[in-house]
């Protein structure tokens, strides 16, 4: 099928999707089809359309449609409703997700994110291949999780660690590797990431029993796998796939500024990060932080207070899709749970989820949102809440192992089984082409990750 074939066919089938939910949606409601599996229509509509790669807004609106159809909520009370989402958790975490892209920014922009790469390249040392696979996975896991971001902090280390790996003559594939694992890492533990931020709240844990329990295992697991496959893939790729002459070329800032900036990012977080910790913050104190951190890093980096609400809006606009994201989703499961859908799929899986016992219900939860539940990680985690969320007391599963089961379940997609955007923008970055390298090292990370988290789960339950 040709490439022009393939751009035709997906949208005419979303345009039918979408129609055929319509039809069924008026169904619903002129045959008073409420409290049943019906219910459940929006969801699988979001599910399919994003599968054929319709925008993820896009998507979330036409179930948004969808269930205000089944529903018979007018256009006034639709409103009612999308006003008061504004306030709703997920729209909180969009929120926190747009300062992040900001704060990201200003950090770049200081100087202060190359600063703290090149402390870990000089701290470990480049004198071999080994040592600077170390520090560059471990520059992206900083980056990673102090921006929020895979692209974002894979960007940033680009101009500065290719030149190095092209003098040491590692290949793109292998470069990949280890950015697709080291900031994925960063990004699943990182106080302030939207994974990290919406399981805390989701599982109402606070960060150190999510650190323990879920964020410290997988991000250990993606990182020192990844490390391995970036070696097995160097020695399949060398000799036939390498770097040209006109690599990237790092943009200068000047030394003395950044370290400053660099000094009051890490102290600013450290602080606040301590203070959170301390006096048991919840979510929202990450209101506070990200605006106080971006303004301190600014102030020492000599960056004047306009410049520093500039480069805020420039990191948050790439992330606006996401907010609009958070603030449709909301609306949209509270239609659902108007209606009845939950309960009727409650009760018909509730006496096979109570047989099933707790340690393979997880594993069951983690298989759904891993193959089952597509779109953006933070609509995953919200969506599984939803649907298994009210079964857990019944199964005496812990706060710190439901932890454990959304974030397995919500991001082990990052990996496999098949390429995904992050997989391809990882490779576009390192200036890679090989896929089928990268689907190795993406393969070799879900598999270890499945191992861990049916042995975490044992643990923690």
């Amino acid at each position: 099928m040709t490439t022009a074939a393939v751009s035709t066919w997906k949208p005419r089938a979303a345009a039918g999707v979408f129609g055929a939910s319509i039809a069924t949606g008026a169904a619903v409601l002129a045959t008073g089809g409420a409290g049943t599996l019906w219910g459940l229509t929006p969801i699988v509509v979001y599910a399919i359309l994003v599968l054929l790669d319709v925008d993820v807004v896009l998507a979330t609106l036409a179930a948004l449609v969808v269930a205000a159809l089944e529903t018979g909520t007018a256009p006034l009370e639709l409103g009612t409703l999308m006003g008061e989402s504004l306030g709703s958790f997920i729209a909180v975490v969009g929120m926190i997700i747009l300062l992040g892209g900001g704060l990201g920014r200003v950090v770049t922009e200081t100087g202060a994110a190359a600063t703290m790469v090149r402390m870990v390249l000089h701290g470990i040392g480049i004198s071999t291949r080994l040592r600077f696979r170390i520090g560059v996975m471990l520059s992206a896991t900083l980056l990673g999780a102090a921006l929020g971001t895979l692209s974002g902090a894979s960007a940033l280390l680009v101009p500065i660690v290719l030149p190095i790996a092209a003098a040491m003559r590692l290949t793109p594939p292998s470069m990949a590797a280890m950015f697709h694992a080291g900031t994925a890492a960063g990004l699943v533990t990182g106080p302030f990431t939207p994974p990290v931020v919406t399981i805390m709240g989701t599982a109402q844990i606070g960060y150190g029993e999510y650190l323990l329990n879920a964020g410290i295992p997988m991000a250990a697991t993606v990182w020192l796998t990844g490390l391995g496959m970036s070696h097995w893939i160097q020695r399949r790729t060398e000799g036939t796939d390498s770097y040209p002459d006109d690599v990237a070329e790092e943009a200068e800032h000047d030394p003395a500024t950044a370290r400053r900036a660099t000094i009051g990012f890490l102290g600013s977080m450290v602080v606040l990060v301590a203070l959170g910790i301390a006096f048991q913050a919840s979510y929202t104190y990450v209101l506070v932080v990200m605006p106080v951190s971006a303004a301190v890093t600014a102030l020492c980096g000599r960056m004047s207070p306009t410049a520093a609400l500039h480069a805020m809006y420039r990191g948050a606009q790439p992330l606006l899709w996401l907010f609009l994201l958070f603030w449709l989703l909301n609306p949209m499961l509270e239609l659902l749970e108007r209606s009845g859908a939950y309960d009727a799929m409650q009760r018909l899986v509730a006496p096979t989820l109570g047989d099933v016992g707790p340690w393979l219900f997880c594993m069951i939860v983690l298989v759904v949102g891993w193959l089952g539940v597509s779109g953006a990680a933070v609509a995953q985690v919200v969506l599984l809440q939803k649907l298994f969320g009210p079964a857990l007391a019944g199964l005496g599963i812990p706060p710190g192992a439901w932890a454990a089961v959304l974030l397995g379940s919500s991001q082990i997609d990052w990996f496999g089984p098949f390429p995904g955007p992050d997989m391809i923008g990882q490779m576009g970055l390192a200036r890679s082409r090989n896929l089928r390298m990268m689907m190795y090292n993406g393969w070799a990370i879900m598999v270890a990750n499945l191992a861990l988290f049916a042995v975490l789960f044992l643990v923690l339950i």
